[in-house]
């Protein structure tokens, strides 16, 4: 247990003063420095997180929400702080407590660099939320088409269904988008 504690209280003393370090539990310690540490990812501080790597801090922590250091990078559009974090050992496969993935929060605000970089993963492509939702799924619901169609070329099935049972073509019909409905349309023919 002592070993593995190791990296955390190093990675905390880079970040808090020794009086607050020293006085902080174990659990404390370590909830202190997963919310200093996607604090750091979602403000883009890749200084403050390649010393905590260098010291031995790991990357795949969550908070209580689930959200990870790449979650936050991908969120808040931090391109080069992605590459460092995925080049680093961040798991792009890891869900939030909703089961969202960090592919799904860079849909969610457009950030197709990130989208793109999160896809070379395989096991982002088909995985789902906790709503049996997939990334193509994500993709339409908010009109991105660029994803969808960079989705797809991926083998993204475009006839998954949600715990509601629709599918990528239902949510287009739904939400009346003619233009995301006749790009799956014409891209599940030729895939």
């Amino acid at each position: 247990m002592r070993r593995l504690f190791a990296p955390w209280v190093l990675a905390l003393n880079l970040i808090l003063p020794a009086t607050e370090a020293s006085s902080q539990t174990e659990d404390e310690t370590r909830l202190k420095i997963i919310e200093l540490v996607n604090r750091a990812a979602k403000t883009n501080n890749q200084n403050l997180l390649a010393e905590y790597v260098k010291q031995g801090g790991p990357l795949n922590v969550q908070d209580q929400k689930g959200y990870t250091p790449l979650i936050f990078a991908a969120y808040y559009g931090h391109e080069q702080l992605i590459t460092f974090l995925l080049g680093h050992g961040a798991d792009p496969c890891l869900k939030d407590t909703r089961g969202n993935t960090a592919l799904m929060g860079a849909i969610f605000k457009g950030n197709l660099k990130i989208a793109y970089q999160l896809m070379k993963t395989p096991c982002v492509i088909e995985q789902r939320n906790h709503a049996d939702q997939t990334p193509l799924m994500f993709a339409t619901l908010f009109g991105r088409k660029d994803i969808a169609k960079a989705l797809i070329k991926q083998g993204a099935a475009v006839d998954a269904q949600d715990n509601q049972g629709r599918t990528a073509r239902s949510l287009a019909v739904d939400q009346n988008n003619s233009e995301m409905l006749e790009l799956l349309e014409s891209l599940s023919i030729t895939n």
